[in-house]
Formats: structure tokens, sequence, C-alpha cells
């Protein structure tokens, strides 16, 4: 049975990736129990560790002044203590340090160790026999991942071959969308040079972007009870960087459209950015009445404040209008649970609070097909989404 459905995008971009790096401050999440390097009115150079945690060091994605902090900010809807760096627009870096000639000449130390210095938490597993990486945006609406590709093609190629070679893995598969034209023939014409990778083109229909079922297309049942390493061609590209460049991370790819904006586009941002400086500076609002959804329209959040910072996580921003279409009485179609890519009866689980929701991916399918306009999400996800 056909668990997924396919959906048109509508939606144009440029082929090229407009930069937006200039915000006249950024702002860096902080707990209590992180440890704050920089005192209030000190100078900060762009890639300078500003704050040490537990598992992660965090770094400045400008130069500038640390100004103090804020508790204005918003991080995934949730009011958040931030620094604040003031931009000199400078752009002066910290401690610069030339590119690595063959990043594969790394072992497994020097890699681990590069990666939790620049990297955090993203960890590696080094026992791993088979290598996932997704290509494949999350979202119908979203063309992060696919810029990366058609904009990065090598350095992702060569990262890839990179971590093969090193954790010396049996089975390297890159999954992209066979409908992604433009990359399956800038791949195809690459991949040649990388005999280590094997190309896989999985359906384009939504939403078999999601991790669980990149997976699930991807490995057979023994290579999955082997080990198996998932990571997506953002974290391959962040890798890359880290090994090529000891460079950490201060700058992403996003999508930003929706029906709200004249030109929908794929920007190049500063981490610690606050999305209103965003709407501010690169869309053309083509209608006032829009509501705010970042990480995709199906399985998205709407935001509850226009005060939200980039975060390392975030694939898109999207302004569209407010669906004027009210929600129904259940009609009893079934489709919810006939589509439920990983077999859940939605309409079950919103009316039994008690009701096992454990395995739900939150990629709101049930919602986006619903005939009578139900939203299963605060059902779904216990309460704590739109």
């Amino acid at each position: 049975m056909n668990k997924t459905i396919s959906i048109k995008n509508q939606v144009e971009l440029s082929d090229i990736v407009e930069n937006y790096l200039n915000p006249e401050y950024i702002y860096i999440p902080i707990s209590t129990k992180d440890e704050i390097l920089v005192k209030v009115g000190a100078k900060v150079l762009k890639e300078e560790p500003i704050i040490k945690r537990a598992r992660e060091i965090v770094y400045s994605s400008i130069s500038g002044t640390l100004i103090g902090t804020t508790e204005s900010m918003y991080k995934n809807n949730i009011l958040t203590t931030c620094l604040v760096i003031e931009n000199d627009f400078k752009e002066k870096v910290y401690n610069k340090k030339g590119a690595v000639k063959y990043i594969s000449e790394y072992n497994e130390k020097e890699v681990l160790s590069l990666i939790k210095k620049y990297l955090g938490d993203k960890s590696i597993n080094l026992s791993a026999k088979s290598i996932v990486i997704n290509g494949i945006d999350q979202d119908p609406y979203e063309r992060t991942y696919s810029f990366l590709i058609n904009n990065y093609c090598t350095k992702i190629l060569e990262g890839i071959d990179a971590i093969s070679n090193i954790i010396n893995a049996t089975s390297t598969i890159f999954a992209i969308n066979n409908h992604d034209n433009t990359n399956v023939i800038n791949l195809t014409n690459h991949i040649g040079t990388y005999p280590n990778i094997k190309l896989k083109l999985l359906s384009d229909a939504y939403p078999s972007g999601f991790q669980e079922l990149v997976i699930k297309n991807t490995l057979t049942k023994k290579q999955i009870n082997e080990g198996f390493l998932y990571l997506t061609v953002e974290d391959i590209y962040n890798i890359y960087n880290v090994l090529k460049r000891r460079k950490p991370i201060t700058e992403k790819l996003l999508t930003l459209s929706g029906n709200s904006i004249e030109t929908s586009k794929v920007l190049n941002v500063k981490i610690g950015t606050n999305m209103s400086d965003i709407i501010d500076n690169c869309c053309d609002i083509i209608n006032d009445k829009y509501f705010v959804v970042t990480n995709g329209l199906i399985a998205g959040h709407t935001l509850s404040s226009l005060n939200q910072i980039v975060t390392s996580d975030v694939r898109s921003i999207f302004l569209n209008t407010k669906n004027k279409e009210l929600e129904k009485k259940c009609i009893n179609c079934g489709l919810c649970n006939i589509k439920c890519p990983v077999g859940l009866n939605p309409k079950f689980i919103k009316d039994h609070k008690k009701a096992d929701r454990s395995k739900c991916i939150k990629c709101g399918l049930c919602t986006y097909i619903c005939p009578s306009k139900i939203n299963f999400k605060p059902y779904l996800n216990g309460g704590q989404d739109e």
C-alpha cells in the first residue's frame, strides 16, 4: 500500500544562492550551565570560541563587540536568554588556518577530535558498516539540500568518500530525489571518481525525505542490524569544512518562500541572525496578513514571535496567508490511517490521550490530507505544536 503522496511544488527558485551576511546583531542562546569565554564589552572575532558547553563549543558568526544579554529572543518558540554581539562588518577571522590537501588521510581519532571541537554533538559511529547520506529535502517546498548538492557537489562527494574510507564502510549510499534532475545529472557525471559511493534514487513523494524512511528505503534489515551511520548532505558539507579547513559552522543555507512573498529563494545566512531581520531585508511582501512557519509547510512549526533565532537546525522559513477553511467534524474516511507512513491511526490517537504515539515521525501528512481539515499535530506531538 502506498504510504506517501505526490505533492507538486509550484514554487520556482533562482539557481543562485543569495547572501544575507550582514545582520546588525547576532544572538547566541545561553543557559546557566554555559561557560562564557568573552566578557561584556570585549571585541569578538568571527569563528572565535565564545561559549563552552559540556559537549560543544559555540563560535561567533561575525566580528564585533559583545554588548550583553537579552531575554527578548525565542528559540523554537521558547523564550531564551541570549548573548548579543554587535556587528562591526569587518569579518575579521579568529586564528585562520590553511586548507588540508587530503582529508581522507585523517585517522579515526583525529576525525572524532575535530568533529567534537567544531560540530559538538554531531556523533560519528566509527563501527558502522554502512553509511546513508540523505540528499532529499524533507519538505516538498524546500530546496535547501538540493541547492547544497548543486553548489557544492564535488566537496560533498569528497566528504562522503573521506568518511567512508576513514571508517572503512562496506556500503555507502547517497539518496536523492529521482525528480531532482539537475542533481541526478550532476552527481552521475562526478560519482564515477568515487567508486565507494552508490547513488540511490528515491521516489519524489512525501514524506520520503524523513530520516526513518530514507533508512528504510536504502538499507536492508541486515545492514540496519549490523550498524549504520546516517548523515544529511548538510552534515557532510559541514564535516568537509571541518576536515578541510578546520572551520566552525557559522553560516547556513535555508529556503525562504511562501505565498506572501514575491520571490522565493535560497539564502546563505549567519547562524544567530534574527528571523525578523531576514524578513525585513530579504522579502518583498505581497500580502501582509501572513504567518511564519519554519522547517516545512507540512511538518513545520508556526512561530509565536518573529524574534526567533536562526540556529543550525533551521532549514526553511515560509511566509504564508492563513487558511480560511475551518476544521470540520471527522467523516471517518480513514485517510489519515491509510496514508500514515509508520502505520499509526491519528484519529485514534486524537481520541485517546494515552494512545502510543512514540512511532510518529512528525511528518504532518495526516493533517495535510485530512478532508475535514483536522489539525492532528497537537495530539501527535503531545500538545507542543499548533
